[in-house]
């Protein structure tokens, strides 16, 4: 018997995206037990022509190539699209330059943040860069930009689902703020999963903050955060990175509630890496990690990141 084929997004070198509603996993032509796609400018051809259909406008990418993917590749869960990519190379900056800036309303791009990143990936230095773009209920843009050593340019048009606001995030954050009860074992729902899938995030869009506040048998903590990613046996909170003084003024009065004993995890210098065990309760245990590099100046010299494992 033979094995059904998967429906294909391009037809005849073209596409069409439409990114006003949730794309299905149809769609993106996802085969059975596979959470991937990717598609590639066949032979001969010079592009697959995109059609991107967005709530704000539509773009027309000349593209080589199309990705999708539903975040886990193991496909042991079935997932719809929630991670798309399209791809284009431009043969001079100018040229990505002119394309991106005519296209900034559309993907709510920066025309500044588009121009200095594009300056910083050209000419002597080579590299790549990202733009932030709009992010609009479960829709989010940007694109990142390649510089090359011929002095072509590869942008990466890049459209992401559910991210930073979906129906299970939304129920639990509000005025951004995270709060987790952890007097016992959250629920699923708690923790912001979505249903059918097997690991869940929250963390701020950009240009924006997010606080967790942590509710444990020995107080109550709440800190900025860069992301909240728990998954069946774990959650981990990991705080917004900051200067060595905050964080160690962080870990100090967070410890009591956590059961940790900061110790001399801020002796030495230079780059430390540490977990500290901390409480142990009937529903899970807590660590901590301290990454930090001792004597660096600045607010992105430590992180620190509150580890709870189920039992």
């Amino acid at each position: 018997m033979s094995t059904p084929v998967a429906p294909s997004l391009v037809h005849d070198d073209k596409a069409t995206i439409d990114l006003t509603r949730k794309p299905t996993r149809a769609d993106f032509g996802f085969a059975a037990g596979r959470n991937d796609r990717s598609y590639q400018r066949g032979s001969g051809v010079d592009a697959i022509g995109t059609t991107v259909v967005l709530p704000t406008g539509t773009l027309h990418i000349p593209a080589f190539g199309i990705t999708a993917d539903g975040g886990d590749f193991t496909g042991a869960v079935s997932l719809p699209p929630q991670h798309i990519v399209v791809q284009r190379k431009f043969d001079r900056a100018a040229q990505a330059q002119q394309s991106l800036l005519a296209d900034a309303p559309t993907l709510g791009l920066s025309t500044q943040d588009i121009r200095d990143q594009l300056s910083r990936v050209t000419g002597a230095t080579i590299g790549s860069g990202v733009v932030d773009g709009l992010v609009q209920n479960w829709l989010a843009a940007y694109v990142e930009v390649i510089g090359y050593e011929d002095g072509a340019v590869g942008v990466n048009y890049t459209f992401t689902i559910d991210q930073f606001h979906n129906d299970a995030i939304d129920a639990v954050v509000h005025d951004g703020v995270f709060p987790i009860d952890l007097t016992h074992r959250p629920s699923r729902a708690e923790l912001a999963f979505r249903d059918g899938f097997p690991t869940a995030r929250v963390q701020p869009a950009w240009n924006a903050t997010l606080s967790v506040r942590l509710t444990l048998p020995g107080g109550v903590i709440q800190r900025p955060v860069r992301s909240v990613d728990s998954t069946a046996t774990q959650t981990v909170v990991s705080l917004a990175s900051s200067s060595i003084a905050d964080a160690q003024a962080f870990l100090a009065a967070d410890a009591p509630a956590l059961g940790v004993d900061p110790g001399s995890v801020w002796d030495g210098a230079g780059h430390v890496k540490k977990t500290l065990p901390g409480l142990r309760t009937a529903f899970y245990d807590v660590s901590v990690t301290v990454d930090a590099t001792l004597g660096q100046p600045g607010s992105f010299a430590a992180s620190l990141s509150y580890t709870f494992t189920y039992h």
